[in-house]
């Protein structure tokens, strides 16, 4: 019997005796037989279950069988209620599993053939391995905390502590590294992943020359002190943090978030230690005496799409928006799939969906909008103005609280003047007159045209809706009023009447009703001239709400940049109430009155925050925001309908005045007892009062603090602002939802990290900052190893563990645990971006060559090992910064607003006529079209073409590693993209302006093009095809000319036209050279 065989007999019989009755197939002994490692639960087991068992035996409680759990080492290796044990350690007999994996009848079969999760025979025996050999559970290596454990010995002396883990894991396989690069491979290396733009040619023989030990030290240094190293670093963040400057939904409109991309530059260039960099845009508005710098980061967590939909449900929205934030959390920051449990417990890692929900709790406390406008930027909001503005701003308001002491002062002095008399009581007979005054008596028809129109009272410009139809003239407070009863009974009083009006003016308005209407989610528009939702909400309003409460808002932009005041009581229903408010210019919830037959009523302040203007407004495509000129005032309806609730005023109205002054309680009074003929005398405090504000001297302090008002307000009105995070004083409960829906909240949880993670420490507060801080407790297992995952990612092409985004169980394992756990411990101790970066550049794993032998292709394919550099293709905006900066277009203006490169036209409109501004896509001028990608304008709903074809993401989710595909198209666009193909016609001048023979041309170009000298036979190919290019231009020089106009960028006519035509063939050949997009 040959030997083989014998060895397998031998070990059927062990097996068969160990396991006492078990059968197993022949088949899967063959497997057993040749397993000759320890099984280690976590890296052979735990994939297996996870895969084919969770769904009916793991942590989701709704589709678990039988009580079963293997992902819990206490229930599977307890008794089961048939009296038996999943898992016995040592023993396949006594372990159920081993029987039901092994098992014929498909009725006990497991998993069961319905499941169509069948096992292996491989995976079968490394179970049943793993039994024999003891059982040992281990939990999952990414939920317990990383260990800074000892390097291993080699006998090499390696300096880098990543070559000696590498170095060790390659010697067990049997390998070694591969040699060291060239140093012209290693330069373009270097340049293309430190700063993601190639080497000059003086950059190339600078390196290649220099001598000296430490050139490739001194070098590394040098690309990550520049602009470009931070540019580099900011594009993988601008996907991880979803960056875009859209909004991303329905219209997609427009957002102005490139100043906290600024910032982000800004962070990395100064290498800003990693964990104060996330806890700013986690939770910097949370820190202590924060600044605006602070502020500023948390846009990051406002990089969420948001939906303009009219008629959307605006608590689910802001749901979804709460949602991603926490799931941006979980991916970039903990390496988790928390998402899966927004419905149910998660099906393989221990994530409940209480937990899901407990989290985003950190997240839901943020007074924002679910439902937001077409364009345009929505609260809260951060200010951002110039030092020069700020400090204009600061002189306006010395100079406003120098008037405000002057009017105090003044007040005092008056209360001497207007001591009591009989004789000024009689003679205090005069009140304010009215701007418009509409008793509510009558209703007139007049026609334009054939259109039939309605005015009220006589009055020209005080007209009813625009369906002529009328509100009912029935008994009102003081003859006739006006009853309204359906949606078109809403009156209009034209800007001619009343003026729009700023918060910097002081005026009043006064009205009766009687209202029949009280309805939930309803509410009541008494006068308004706010717009829509598509204008910002812009102007302002009074109001019932459902309640029939008193509101009034002065409103710049919702949800956050308004005034906004509500009374404490609310009105009856069937009764004549007398309603008025008066607003004295200053811009505050105190400069606010509201009244209530005649006397002043108690409010409360719900915003308080109100800094630009409140004039209605439109959009203008150049222009963006402009004030509305022709804005109405309307009564008995809103302006917006988007949610459903048009505010329609059901009931009568009577006595309609509005005044372009703030009135007196005095006066308020005067004309309710007036209406209701009421001769008593009104109380002498309130007449004095009326005579103070009424004096004079006050009258002209009143005019010097308005005019200073409109100063302020005229500078801080240019001031650009971005979204950023602002908790709301009095927290939000925070539900589950029964399957995430917002209609079907279960119970109430508070903040909480995953019970399967270290819990926060008492200590912290249970908000987004207590949040930051516990990512970057030593105890947490999972921050520094997926940040150091990541950027070994971006340095080596892939990471050590593959699913950047996934660390839980049905994640790929790291490939050199021991490695990636001492970088996270060493990464924790600084947080020090730049020296982990650079500890992985100098490594030697780092600088070996990426030549693939027929043994590396054998034992390591995939180059899991590191036994070789990678080869990959470089990211979409890399490839189009390489062509800009070989041909010498590359703009390097480092940061500022996005801009528009070359795009084929109609794209925008081709998926939505929405957005004003973003209707048309507009491209850039002069340099701003050859700024790096990073700068290029991301629309979520139509991402640059070019840029998605080489697997650009739109920015709508958090992406820790994008796709490598290879397609046709990505050649077509290489050659025949305007950018692209401009970029060759001036790479061409340059190459032809550089050298002087045709060889030496060729040369120079394909050494920019590759860091590379070429081979003889390519020069000799690229010799060939320029000449008979150059022919073909010489017989048709207008394809020359075609070829020559292509782009913005004027030619250099001091170029022989065919020579430059010809020459651009060869550039754009270079360009499409895999070499030149290829990081090797």
């Amino acid at each position: 019997m040959p030997f083989s065989k014998f060895y397998f007999f031998i070990i059927f019989v062990s097996l068969t005796t160990l396991s006492c009755s078990i059968k197993i197939p022949e088949d899967v002994s063959k497997e057993f037989a040749d397993i000759n490692e320890i099984i280690d639960f976590n890296y052979h087991v735990k994939p297996i279950l996870s895969d084919r068992c969770y769904q009916c035996h793991g942590p989701d409680e709704k589709t678990r069988k039988a009580g079963l759990r293997l992902d819990v080492e206490s229930i599977a290796f307890s008794k089961l209620k048939s009296g038996k044990f999943a898992f016995t350690s040592g023993s396949l007999f006594e372990s159920e599993v081993a029987h039901r994996i092994l098992e014929e009848n498909p009725d006990l079969l497991m998993p069961p053939p319905e499941a169509n999760l069948r096992l292996s025979n491989r995976e079968k025996a490394i179970i049943l391995k793993w039994i024999e050999q003891g059982a040992e559970w281990k939990d999952h290596w990414a939920f317990i905390a990383p260990k800074k454990n000892k390097i291993p010995k080699t006998i090499e002396k390696l300096e880098n502590s990543i070559d000696i883990f590498v170095r060790s894991r390659l010697k067990l396989e049997g390998l070694d590294f591969s040699p060291k690069a060239s140093k012209e491979v290693l330069v373009r290396r270097l340049f293309l992943d430190l700063t993601g733009l190639p080497p000059s040619i003086d950059e190339l023989d600078s390196f290649i020359n220099d001598k000296s030990d430490n050139s490739y030290e001194k070098l590394v240094d040098k690309l990550m002190s520049t602009n470009a190293y931070a540019e580099r670093l900011a594009l993988d963040w601008l996907d991880l943090s979803r960056y875009a400057d859209s909004h991303g939904l329905h219209a997609d409109g427009s957002r102005t978030m490139w100043p906290w991309r600024d910032w982000v530059l800004k962070a990395f260039k100064e290498n800003m230690p990693y964990d104060k960099f996330v806890t700013w845009q986690i939770a910097g508005d949370l820190i202590p005496n924060k600044t605006r710098e602070q502020d500023l980061a948390t846009a990051f967590n406002r990089n969420t799409p948001m939906t303009a939909e009219g008629g959307v449900i605006d608590e689910e929205w802001r749901l979804h928006y709460v949602f991603d934030r926490t799931e941006t959390l979980s991916t970039a920051f903990l390496g988790l799939t928390v998402a899966c449990a927004k419905c149910h417990d998660h099906k393989f890692d221990p994530i409940s969906q209480r937990e899901y929900y407990q989290l985003t709790a950190f997240f839901n406390n943020i007074r924002e909008l679910g439902m937001t406008g077409d364009d345009g930027e929505f609260g809260p909001l951060l200010a951002l103005p110039s030092e020069k503005t700020e400090a204009k701003l600061k002189e306006l308001n010395a100079k406003l609280s120098i008037i405000n002491q002057e009017i105090s002062s003044t007040k005092e002095q008056l209360k001497k003047v207007y001591e009591y008399s009989a004789e000024l009581i009689h003679n205090t007979k005069s009140i304010s007159e009215p701007l418009v005054y509409s008793p509510f008596e009558k209703v007139s028809k007049y026609k334009i045209g054939n259109r039939e129109r309605i005015e009220i009272d006589g009055i020209k410009d005080f007209t009813g809706s625009k369906q002529a139809i009328a509100p009912n003239i029935v008994e009102g407070i003081n003859g006739n009023s006006f009853e309204f009863s359906n949606d078109y009974d809403h009156l209009s009083v034209k800007n001619s009447l009343i003026p729009n009006l700023q918060w910097t003016d002081a005026f009043s308005f006064s009205v009766w009703i009687n209202t029949s209407k009280r309805k939930k989610g309803s509410t009541q528009t008494l006068i308004s001239n706010s717009g829509g939702k598509n204008d910002l909400w812009r102007g302002w309003e009074l109001y019932l709400d459902d309640q029939n409460r008193i509101n009034l808002r002065l409103i710049n932009v919702l949800p956050t940049n308004l005034i906004h005041v509500r009374s404490t009581d609310s009105i009856s229903r069937h009764d004549w109430h007398h309603i008025a408010f008066t607003t004295d210019g200053s811009g505050q919830a105190k400069g606010i009155r509201l009244f209530k037959n005649g006397e002043p009523i108690e409010k409360v302040s719900l915003i308080n925050n109100l800094y630009k203007s409140i004039l209605p407004t439109k959009r203008d495509r150049e222009k963006g925001f402009v004030e509305k000129e022709k804005a109405s005032l309307s009564i008995g309806r809103s302006n917006e309908g988007s949610t459903g609730d048009y505010g329609l005023y059901t009931g009568k109205m009577d006595e309609f005045r509005f005044y372009n002054n703030e009135l007196s309680k005095y006066e308020v009074k005067t004309i309710y007892q007036k209406t209701i003929g009421n001769d008593k005398p009104i109380e002498w405090s309130l007449v004095r009062e009326h005579l103070i504000n009424k004096d004079p001297k006050i009258a002209y302090l009143n005019k010097k603090l308005k005019n200073n008002r409109e100063k302020y307000l005229e500078t801080y009105d240019t001031v650009r602002e971005i979204m950023v995070m602002e908790e709301m004083k009095n927290p939000r409960p925070t539900y589950v939802y029964n399957r995430g829906s917002y209609t079907e909240p279960i119970y109430t949880v508070e903040p909480k990290v995953p019970d399967i993670l270290p819990q926060m420490n008492s200590d912290l507060p249970k908000s987004r900052l207590g949040l930051s801080q516990w990512l970057f407790d030593k105890k947490n297992p999972l921050t520094a190893r997926v940040a150091v995952n990541r950027y070994w990612q971006m340095i080596f092409g892939s990471g050590l563990v593959s699913t950047p985004n996934d660390f839980g169980v049905q994640g790929q394992l790291p490939t050199h645990p021991e490695l990636l756990d001492w970088l996270a411990v060493d990464f924790s101790e600084d947080w020090n971006v730049k020296r982990l970066i650079k500890k992985m550049v100098m490594s030697k794993t780092y600088q070996q060559k990426s030549l693939i032998t027929d043994k590396l292709l054998e034992k390591d394919p995939n180059n899991l090992l590191l036994a070789r550099s990678n080869n990959y293709r470089l990211p979409a905006e890399i490839i189009r910064d390489n062509a800009l900066k070989l041909s010498g277009l590359l703009n390097t203006k480092f940061g500022g607003p996005s801009v528009k490169p070359y795009q084929p036209k109609g794209l925008w409109k081709e998926k939505n006529n929405f957005s004003v501004p973003l209707l048309e896509y507009e491209e850039s001028k002069g340099e701003d079209l050859y700024r790096r990608g990073i700068y290029t304008f991301i629309k979520r709903t139509s991402p640059p073409p070019s840029m998605l074809t080489f697997d650009a993401t739109s920015r709508e989710v958090c992406t820790v590693k994008r796709n490598i595909t290879s397609t046709p198209l990505q050649a077509l666009v290489l050659m025949n993209d305007p950018q692209f193909f401009e970029a060759s016609r001036v790479f061409a001048e340059k190459i032809i302006k550089n050298r002087v023979s045709l060889k030496d041309q060729i040369i120079y170009g394909f050494r920019l093009s590759t860091g590379r000298f070429p081979k003889e036979e390519e020069i000799n190919v690229l010799v060939n095809l320029y000449e008979k290019q150059y022919q073909y231009f010489l017989k048709n020089r207008n394809k020359a000319y075609q070829v020559l106009n292509v782009g913005e960028k004027p030619r250099d006519k001091n170029i022989f036209s065919v020579k430059a035509a010809a020459m651009t063939m060869i550039a754009n050949t270079l360009i499409n050279h895999n070499e030149t997009f290829t990081r090797r």
